[in-house]
């Protein structure tokens, strides 16, 4: 991890970590009491290389959970129609 700098420098080197990240310098900024990481400021396009990572990977646990339960049955083409059929018509069994 990189050093890590007090809340109060972080706030107040806020502007020239900006001016920073719009350079192309996409280090992160550890901040936080005492030196002790409580936070970290990332460019943007970081953070959303994360989220993306991210879902994707929650994506894939829903699809390993939904998998796991599969028990091989599928539906008919003539249940897929009656489903739709209720669909239609508003009502349900």
């Amino acid at each position: 991890m990189a050093n890590v700098v007090t809340t109060g420098e972080a706030r107040d080197a806020l502007h020239q970590i900006a001016k920073r990240f719009d350079d192309g310098a996409g280090e992160p900024v550890y901040f936080g009491s005492h030196r002790r990481a409580q936070g970290v400021i990332v460019p943007v396009d970081v953070w959303e290389k994360l989220l993306e990572q991210v879902e994707d990977e929650l994506d894939i646990g829903l699809a390993r959970h939904r998998l796991a339960g599969d028990d091989g049955r599928r539906l008919t083409r003539t249940e897929i129609n009656g489903v739709f059929d209720q669909l239609r018509t508003g009502r349900s069994k």
